[in-house]
């Protein structure tokens, strides 16, 4: 929170694996986070979590916008305000401790490691049609199947989100990730994007979309783009927008 960071590229584990911010001179961090919403990101902005100055870009897909998606439970700002700080951590610190006395036994430092379960991971190689398949599948019954009623909470958010911006005269800008042509966009995932397009343009918000920009060869599975061929394509044609004026 002391810390102010001038130019934010936020999303979820599309952001973290697309976007290879050592090779980027658009001066964007990589602020991607597994299960990240438009909710998550305007309660670390309204809590003071995270301070920007200039610029903020958000990379988008459906599932940022689905009220239901699971989520870390030890990011901080799921914090109740009744909520004991022990508490809430309990699962952490019980984690902690346990390992920490097994260290200890071994004749090793208490603490030897932090926040494991935090790590961002990239995604290397492509699917097999088998594993995709099985992937459509999951995502049929996990996501595919909820009803736009199922995104209002992150609608009203992302309303919420630009008007934060306005007040702070902090440029955003949005970028529609790519999704993988295998197979094609199921009706929930289009209408999610017509009515974030909505927002954006009653708005006046400036946006990018990436739909069948890229082949299959360039994606690990349905949306996340593999590390090595991918993420050094889409990083290099984004950077041409982010540095636009």
């Amino acid at each position: 929170p002391q810390k102010v960071y001038d130019k934010v590229f936020y999303g979820n584990s599309v952001v973290i694996s697309a976007f290879r911010e050592q090779e980027s001179n658009s001066g964007y961090i990589n602020m991607g986070m597994d299960y990240a919403t438009i909710s998550d990101l305007y309660k670390i902005l309204d809590k003071k979590l995270i301070q920007v100055d200039s610029d903020l870009v958000v990379g988008v897909n459906y599932l940022s916008f689905l009220d239901t998606f699971d989520t870390n439970p030890t990011y901080p700002w799921h914090r109740k305000g009744y909520e004991p700080y022990l508490y809430f951590q309990r699962d952490r610190l019980h984690k902690l401790i346990t390992t920490g006395l097994e260290n200890v036994l071994k004749g090793e430092k208490f603490v030897t490691k932090r926040y494991t379960e935090l790590d961002r991971y990239v995604y290397h190689g492509v699917l097999s049609d088998e594993e995709l398949d099985k992937k459509i599948e999951n995502y049929k019954n996990l996501y595919w199947n909820k009803g736009i009623e199922y995104y209002e909470k992150n609608f009203k958010d992302l309303q919420r989100l630009v008007d934060y911006c306005k007040e702070r005269e902090i440029r955003l800008r949005l970028i529609f990730l790519p999704w993988n042509d295998y197979i094609a966009k199921p009706e929930n995932v289009v209408a999610v994007e017509v009515k974030t397009k909505g927002i954006l343009d009653r708005n006046n918000i400036e946006y990018i979309d990436f739909e069948g920009v890229y082949s299959r060869d360039y994606f690990h599975d349905l949306g996340h783009l593999n590390y090595e061929f991918g993420a050094v394509e889409f990083t290099k044609e984004i950077d041409k927008w982010l540095n636009q004026d």
